[in-house]
């Protein structure tokens, strides 16, 4: 008899996963970076979600091309909020305003402030404290609320998604740089530290340094108790105490390209750097050789990476015995200083733009008492923006010296003397700073006064419009309109 055939297995089906239903959320275009991460943290809560950056997205919400829609207003569920900033240009004699004023200006206009995002804010413009507050602030009151609207059909996800926009529109990463202009702790400030009171030099501004993220100070002079003075017509040596003086007065990062920090040779400029590391501050500018005094410090601040970088660039000293600060370059086998070629500058500037989010070079070069910056000054300032940094702090001029807005960066040439017991003018300035990934969104100054003796003290109210008026109208001239 034939064979039986064999019974044929049948497969059994495998059911095609349902899939997830597709919620479409239009939000602001150039927000990408802001949403995106947190839509790709949502994938498995039961929708599938796709971002929609547009210029208006309750139009597209309108139009049915998105199922949600993120925009400024209060159409929707509560969305977060983002601070507004009353802009004028950065030169204006105008500092402060009420919330009633900024309203009346959002309400009717005004011919010198516009109201705009603050993430929007250019240096070239501040923006006005509103009631003593900044953008930035806590409890800052100018605020654009954002809304979540939804169509029908999509009440649930608007319901999941909205307290996570929420931290998400009203988080943005910020770093607040602080930076002041010549620290010379011989002299009297010297004295008070070798008398213990190591608190001095900074006690009155430390507060200013310490509510910064990052502050910076340039040290004019040596520092620690080793050495014999070069043969210069001036020569400062701080006790070693003096590193932590500076700790306490609010310092992070100190810069040692300078004129005066060789002023008792290498093995002192070796110890002072040794005293500044054990002291938990940071230092550029100077090293051992070469290739340390040209290694950047990266420090992170709210997610943000900033590499500082020092140089020096100033003139033959115009009497005898005529002393080179170039002489004091670091070489591939002799401690130094960063000497400010402008081509090394952005050589530089370039590979820490490799390593960090930002870049800031601080610089000490200019002619003393000259309030115009010196060529040379220039060159390595827009050397360093040209390359990718997106602030330049200088000093040396032991005066104030403008601000230039150049090529979307700040260079502020000259923040005068801070911390010294020198003859000259004593109005100086805090520089506070604030940037995001994209540069600096903000500038201001704070005027000071350096008191007899080098201790710096803040300006008075009477003082300290007569100081701005000078960094304004120095500024003016860098820029002309």
């Amino acid at each position: 008899p034939p064979a039986t055939p064999l019974p044929t297995a049948t497969a059994t089906p495998i059911p095609s996963p349902t899939p997830l239903p597709l919620v479409r959320l239009a939000y602001p275009a150039g927000w990408e970076a802001r949403l995106e991460p947190l839509l790709a943290t949502l994938q498995n809560s039961g929708w599938q979600w796709q971002g929609l950056p547009v210029s208006a997205p309750a139009g597209a919400l309108a139009a049915g091309q998105a199922d949600l829609a993120l925009d400024a207003g209060q159409e929707g569920l509560p969305a977060g909020a983002r601070p507004l900033a009353v802009a004028i240009p950065f030169t204006t004699p105008w500092e402060e305003t009420s919330l009633a004023k900024a309203q009346e200006i959002q309400t009717y206009g005004n011919s010198l402030a516009q109201i705009v995002p603050y993430d929007t804010l250019t240096p070239e413009r501040k923006a006005l404290r509103i009631d003593g507050l900044r953008p930035i602030d806590p409890g800052y009151p100018l605020q654009q609320p954002y809304a979540l609207a939804a169509a029908a059909g999509y009440e649930a996800a608007a319901a999941l998604l909205a307290p996570s926009l929420a931290e998400a529109v009203s988080r943005q990463a910020f770093v607040h740089i602080a930076a002041a202009g010549d620290i010379n702790l011989d002299r009297t400030l010297g004295q008070a530290i070798n008398n213990g009171r190591l608190e001095y030099p900074f006690a009155i501004v430390a507060p200013l340094f310490q509510a910064a993220d990052i502050a910076v100070g340039n040290l004019e002079c040596a520092l620690g108790d080793v050495g014999e003075p070069a043969n210069k017509s001036y020569t400062f040596r701080a006790p070693p105490a003096g590193a932590e003086a500076l700790a306490m007065g609010g310092f992070d990062v100190i810069t040692l390209a300078n004129n005066h920090a060789m002023d008792y040779g290498p093995e002192a400029l070796l110890q002072g750097l040794g005293l500044l590391h054990a002291a938990g501050l940071a230092t550029i500018g100077a090293g051992a050789d070469d290739a340390a005094a040209h290694q950047p410090a990266i420090l992170t601040s709210d997610g943000l990476r900033v590499a500082f970088l020092g140089y020096v660039h100033v003139p033959v000293e115009g009497r005898s015995p005529f002393f080179d600060t170039q002489t004091w370059s670091a070489t591939a086998s002799a401690p130094g200083l960063a000497w400010a070629d402008p081509a090394r500058v952005a050589s530089d500037v370039a590979a820490a733009r490799q390593q960090a989010d930002l870049v800031v070079v601080v610089l000490h070069s200019g002619y003393e008492y000259v309030p115009p910056p010196s060529e040379e000054q220039m060159a390595a300032a827009r050397a360093a923006i040209d390359a990718g940094a997106a602030l330049v702090i200088g000093h040396h001029a032991h005066i104030l010296q403008g601000i230039e807005f150049y090529n979307g960066g700040v260079i502020v040439y000259g923040l005068a003397n801070f911390a010294f017991t020198i003859d000259g003018p004593p109005e100086t300035a805090i520089l506070n700073a604030w940037l995001d990934k994209s540069g600096v969104r903000q500038i201001e100054l704070i005027p000071a006064v350096v008191q007899l003796g080098g201790q710096p003290r803040l300006a008075d109210p009477t003082e300290a419009p007569l100081i701005l008026d000078t960094i304004y109208r120095l500024t003016n001239s860098l820029n002309p309109r």
